[in-house]
C-alpha cells in the first residue's frame, strides 16, 4: 500500500537488507583491489546475511 506521499512503505528489515547488500558490494570492491581473502569472506557474509534478511523481511512484497 502506498502512503499518501506516493512512496511505498518499508520496514526496518528491508532497509537493513539493502544496507547489508550495498556494504557487501562495497567490501567486494576493496577485496578486488587489494586481492584480500578476508575481505572476500566479509563480502560473502554481508551478501548472504543481506539476502536472508531480505527474504525474512519480505522485501519483494513491499514493492506493490
Amino acid at each position: 500500500m502506498a502512503s499518501s506521499g506516493g512512496h511505498h512503505k518499508a520496514n526496518k528489515g528491508s532497509w537493513t537488507a539493502v544496507f547489508l547488500i550495498i556494504a557487501g558490494f562495497t567490501i567486494g570492491v576493496f577485496a578486488l583491489i587489494l586481492d584480500s581473502v578476508p575481505l572476500w569472506i566479509g563480502t560473502g557474509v554481508a551478501l548472504i546475511v543481506g539476502m536472508i534478511t531480505a527474504v525474512t523481511s519480505q522485501i519483494m512484497e513491499q514493492a506493490y
